[in-house]
């Protein structure tokens, strides 16, 4: 874990996202305290999933949560004061709703099919479009990007892509990173 994501920060990533639903609890600590060293020394941020405990004891930049996890004021109460919360959200509503709640970013998924995550609902562009014109915090895209449709994403508004499969499932992730990049900030130009 910590060997791919050294790669995909070589690559460019600015944020790595520790995502662990199977490991005992010690190996995810470890590999947090291993990712925290990793990402402070690349200047990217590190966001713990569904865990606020977690991001508040590996010093985590913040912590993300879906639609029936931790609330925003749950992890806003056990997070430090300079650590953010980010949630997941497949409809309008709900991505208005998240930053009701005080959410510092809304990510909007899924934007196409994915194996990462199995019981993801559609968003689809449509979506990400209406969110990101009226979203006051920034806007993230998350779901079956990849190099083939990275540039549609940004052109509709994400402020960033979390990408998994496109890097972890590369040859070499540290040049799917750089290609995947390049991509969406020229999309975004």
């Amino acid at each position: 874990m910590v060997s791919l994501a050294r790669r995909v920060l070589g690559g460019g990533a600015c944020a790595i996202q520790l995502r662990d639903k199977v490991s005992p609890a010690a190996t995810i600590r470890r590999a947090a305290a291993g990712l925290r060293r990793l990402c402070s020394d690349a200047g990217a941020l590190l966001i713990i999933n569904d865990d606020p405990a977690l991001a508040r004891d590996c010093d985590a930049d913040g912590v993300h949560v879906g639609q029936t996890d931790a609330s925003i004021s749950h992890c806003r109460s056990v997070l430090g004061d300079s650590q953010f919360v980010g949630k997941s959200n497949a409809t309008v509503p709900e991505a208005m709703a998240s930053i009701r709640e005080g959410a510092d970013y809304v990510a909007v998924g899924s934007i196409y099919s994915t194996r990462t995550k199995l019981n993801t609902r559609p968003a689809g562009l449509e979506t990400l479009r209406e969110v990101a014109s009226t979203a006051s915090s920034p806007v993230v895209a998350v779901g079956g990007i990849n190099s083939s449709n990275i540039s549609a994403v940004a052109e509709s508004g994400a402020d960033a892509a979390c990408v998994a499969s496109a890097v972890t499932e590369a040859d070499d992730p540290e040049r799917a990173t750089r290609r995947l990049l390049h991509e969406f900030l020229a999309a975004r130009a």
